[in-house]
């Protein structure tokens, strides 16, 4: 008697384990997720287009006109203004290479802040005497782009919600730091 009781445990016993490693293997399958729909990929391809028109400013003299397109592999296309001795202006067109940390801060810039989908209507603020930008940002592999034309004050008042709005500064700032760094300078 004791024999079968032994034997009928054992069998309850396995039978657990079995039922127990089903749950396992279900569970697992269940939880696998599918990819969002129009995530953009970490080495993702665009073209980005970026302009400033000067404007005069009394102290510190003139801010120059600059026109910056670029692809993703970091070659770009500068066209810019300086001032000569004179009150007249020069335009200087030139080709550079953006070095990696610079080209990777912007692909980030652009794909988690989904700077690309951006609509124009949320950056509408004006303001008087402050530079105005326009920005083209096309994605080769997604749904949306980007056209936008801003003043300069549309930084810091505009109607984006976050992630965006976050993003579109730190793309405004890195491209202040990029005029300084990458600004052709005559030979």
């Amino acid at each position: 008697m004791k024999f079968r009781y032994a034997i009928l445990l054992f069998v309850i016993t396995l039978g657990s384990c079995e039922s127990h490693h089903t749950e396992k293997s279900a569970v697992s399958v269940t939880t696998i997720t599918a990819k969002p729909q129009n995530q953009l990929e970490n080495n993702f391809k665009f073209s980005f287009f970026i302009s400033a028109s000067g404007t005069e400013e009394l102290d510190t003299g003139t801010t120059p006109f600059d026109s910056w397109t670029l692809d993703t592999s970091g070659s770009m296309n500068v066209r810019t203004s300086r001032r000569t001795s004179g009150r007249n202006f020069q335009n200087l067109n030139a080709m550079a290479q953006l070095d990696a940390p610079d080209i990777d801060s912007l692909r980030q810039l652009i794909r988690l802040g989904k700077l690309y989908a951006i609509d124009s209507s949320d950056l509408t603020q004006q303001c008087p005497g402050g530079e105005h930008y326009f920005v083209k940002i096309v994605p080769l592999l997604a749904i949306q782009s980007a056209s936008l034309s801003f003043d300069a004050c549309a930084v810091d008042y505009n109607l984006l919600l976050e992630p965006q709005r976050r993003y579109f500064r730190r793309l405004i700032d890195w491209w202040q730091r990029m005029r300084v760094k990458y600004r052709p300078v005559e030979p």
